[in-house]
C-alpha cells in the first residue's frame, strides 16, 4: 500500500491510500476510534471501483494524528508479528 498526503496541520490528517488492503485498514481504524488522543478517524471512498479510500483522522487538541497514527501502526505491527510467529514458528 502507498499513501498520499491530502492534507495535514497540527490537529488533522487527511490520506488517500493507495491499493488499499482492508485486512490491514480495518484494524487501524477500530484502533483509531478507540484511541483517547483521537476526536474522530473516519474511512470513506466515494466509488468503489474507480476511487482510492481516503483516511481522515482528527486529534484532540494538543496531539499530533500523524504520531498517534504511526503508534498505532507499530502496535498493529507488533500484535501481527506475534500471531504470525504463533501460527506459523516452531518452538
Amino acid at each position: 500500500m502507498e499513501f498520499e498526503v491530502l492534507e495535514i496541520n497540527e490537529s488533522r490528517l487527511v490520506i488517500k491510500v493507495l491499493d488499499a488492503d482492508p485486512s490491514v485498514m480495518y484494524p487501524v481504524i477500530e484502533q483509531l476510534i478507540e484511541d483517547d488522543r483521537i476526536q474522530d478517524a473516519n474511512y470513506s471512498v466515494e466509488h468503489q471501483e474507480l476511487d482510492d479510500p481516503v483516511l481522515t483522522v482528527n486529534a484532540v487538541k494538543g496531539e499530533e494524528p500523524e504520531e498517534i497514527l504511526q503508534d498505532i501502526a507499530r502496535s498493529l505491527k507488533g500484535r501481527f508479528k506475534e500471531l504470525y510467529e504463533e501460527l506459523f514458528e516452531e518452538e
